[in-house]
């Protein structure tokens, strides 16, 4: 084990940061892990309510550590060691619930690092840094998958974490796939409630942010983290938890899937986990969040009479001394689709599209919308580069080969030419347009001088357009074709080469790249 003392603090209300290595049986491998003690001036003989935060190789993009300093310059939290692991490439393995894999084998690893976490980071820190032993004390929380990952081990194992909280949580996580005969009652994380009582010291924070994602499987118009986490939430209270005392959930409007959005909601957690006594009433009320399900009878003018009838909701049980109400998203937040697919695109046929391009749309499963595994997508995009650093993104796995950031480039180029031409012949334009050369596009992208936030975010705003593009089309349009790279093409093979293209690329990522980084 090795410490490093970064930078003892002299300042009466700065923090101290410290860095260990710890190695794990549980998971092989050493682990990283960042430590912030309180200020001097609060140092005490007593041990220290205690946070286990993972992800901590992201403490800085939180701005973190200054967050800290400024709540006990205001004596806002009370002393506390936060005890932070790092993540490597194994992210996506290590993270997840304990008992089930999801649906694609991500979270193999997840009871290994549940037991890596109670049996020798807790341990290490109870021992070294003073963390009380205390479940009442301690909270264990994350980001994404990793607050999938807080949350369960909290959940399983309150006798060790009374609290827990869970920033933009990835409670979509599913033993099936959307397209492959998914239903709600496919959550893993929802089961594992529904299983179980809520133990009477379990307190619960969850956040979402209402630009998380832009992902909606049952087209209600509420994207799914923030439906997964009120769904999660009333499985909860119908388990028996006391929403009004033991929940806070905060939705951020604007808010985004990024520690930008996470950093700047940190002091509302962390005076929520360890404020000082009565410093809760400071925080503002959490919003009660209005379910609301579009009612055809209400809207004739926009809701087609053919529209299929409403799906039942079951209402959301929120303390009722709140006094605000969330309005809902304004609708230039919301892309605009079809009413509901009710009869997905069929699948193009020969002579619709060049046959190289059979291979993209292939990759589609039968009986899938193009439509659909367009909105989709995104969050399997999003997952696998957030357990990946830069330099990672910027390693081909090969000589010769491109690189994460240089193939996510090329999808995002390549998605635009595709759009741009099913949008070329929808409007009746059949003008043959040249076709374009994938690698010279790459070497003069500079995708690698790019941070990779900036390419998600490139990547999240094409794909937006794309879906709305795509929404719009009638049957009539759909059929429609012209020439492109002296080949036929019509707009519904676009569609499907479109999606069918970025599961290529996933598939060569999960085939070659991980691997290559993991190894």
């Amino acid at each position: 084990m090795l410490s490093d003392l970064i930078s003892p603090e002299t300042s009466p209300i700065g923090t101290r940061l410290c860095r260990e290595v710890l190695p794990s049986s549980f998971l092989q491998r050493d682990v990283e892990v960042s430590i912030l003690l309180p200020p001097a001036a609060a140092e005490t003989a007593a041990p220290y309510p205690v946070l286990y935060l993972n992800d901590g190789q992201d403490l800085e993009r939180l701005q973190l550590q200054p967050t800290l300093d400024a709540l006990y310059a205001r004596g806002a939290v009370r002393p506390f060691v936060l005890v932070a692991p790092h993540a490597n490439e194994l992210r996506v393995q290590e993270y997840g619930t304990a008992a089930h894999a999801d649906f694609n084998g991500r979270g193999s690893l997840a009871g290994a690092y549940t037991n890596f976490v109670l049996q020798e980071l807790v341990d290490f820190a109870q021992t070294h840094y003073k963390a009380s032993a205390n479940a009442a004390e301690a909270v264990i929380a994350g980001f994404s998958l990793g607050g999938l990952s807080a949350f369960d081990i909290a959940w399983h194992h309150p006798e060790v974490f009374a609290r827990a909280g869970a920033f933009s949580g990835s409670f979509w996580w599913r033993q099936r796939a959307v397209g492959a005969g998914y239903t709600p009652a496919d959550r893993i994380m929802h089961g594992l409630v529904r299983a179980r009582r809520p133990h009477p010291s379990h307190r619960f924070w969850l956040q979402t942010g209402t630009l998380d994602e832009r992902g909606d499987r049952n087209e209600n118009g509420v994207i799914d983290s923030v439906e997964d986490c009120l769904d999660l939430i009333e499985e909860l209270i119908k388990g028996g938890l006391d929403a009004q005392h033991a929940l806070r959930y905060v939705q951020v409007e604007g808010g985004h899937h990024h520690p930008d959005t996470w950093g700047r909601v940190m002091p509302d957690f962390l005076i929520w986990a360890f404020g000082q006594e009565g410093g809760t009433a400071t925080l503002p009320a959490p919003l009660p969040v209005v379910r609301l399900q579009l009612d055809p009878h209400l809207a004739p003018s926009i809701v087609p009479s053919s529209a299929p009838g409403q799906v039942e909701i079951l209402p959301l049980v929120l303390p009722t001394d709140m006094p605000s109400i969330v309005p809902p998203p304004a609708a230039a937040d919301l892309p605009t689709r079809q009413s509901d697919f009710a009869m997905p695109i069929s699948r193009p046929v020969e002579g619709d599209f060049l046959p190289y391009a059979g291979n993209y749309i292939n990759l589609v499963p039968e009986g899938t919308d193009p439509r659909r595994a367009l909105r989709t997508q995104p969050q399997e995009i999003h997952i696998i580069f957030a357990g990946l650093s830069e330099a990672q993104t910027e390693q081909p796995y090969a000589p010769g080969k491109w690189s994460l950031k240089e193939m996510l480039l090329h999808q995002i180029d390549s998605e635009r030419v595709f759009t741009y031409r099913a949008l070329r012949f929808a409007r009746g334009d059949g003008q043959n347009l040249p076709g374009f050369e994938q690698d010279d596009y790459v070497t003069c992208s500079g995708a690698n001088a790019r941070s990779l936030a900036s390419l998600l975010a490139e990547y999240d705003a094409v794909r937006a357009a794309t879906v709305v593009l795509a929404e719009s089309f009638t049957d009539e349009q759909l059929n429609r074709r012209g020439t492109a790279n002296n080949g036929p093409a019509t707009v519904r093979a676009l569609l499907f080469i479109i999606a069918g293209h970025e599961l290529h690329h996933l598939n060569i990522i999960r085939e070659r790249y991980l691997p290559f980084l993991q190894g």
